[in-house]
């Protein structure tokens, strides 16, 4: 009885370490991550934009909210609204000169990474 009873148990224990051992083969295979380290930051691409300006108030106004296309920029304790993305600094001065039929004041303003800049600084850009 105890010649069955051990040979159960060392079948038992052996086919369970063969378990195990299955178990770690996969963990072994997987490659390893290269890690690289670079030298020098990267640098990303700075994105300048030109936008129109139609109002800069202390306080949020939602009726300027409500007009299409418009996005606003909060920049210190100034609301600012803003309309449109435009790529080159013409594009942005003809969509002034039809809003500013609606809106008076407006104008454009240059944006380099959301940040404002000069138009003089963009157009050198």
């Amino acid at each position: 009885m105890k010649k069955i009873f051990l040979a159960v148990f060392c079948l038992v224990f052996f086919s369970c370490v063969k378990d195990e051992k299955k178990k770690e083969t996969p963990s072994d295979t997987t490659p390893e991550k290269e890690v690289v380290l670079l030298k020098e930051p990267v640098k990303l691409e700075e994105a300048l934009i030109f936008t129109v300006q139609i109002a800069a108030c202390k306080k949020e106004y939602k009726k300027l909210e409500v007009i299409e296309n418009v996005n606003v920029y909060e920049e210190g304790t100034f609301f600012k609204y803003r309309i449109g993305a435009f790529q080159t600094y013409k594009e942005a001065t003809a969509h002034k000169k039809q809003l500013n039929r609606k809106h008076k004041g407006v104008f454009v303003q240059a944006l380099l990474n959301n940040a404002p800049i000069s138009i003089t600084e963009a157009l050198l850009y």
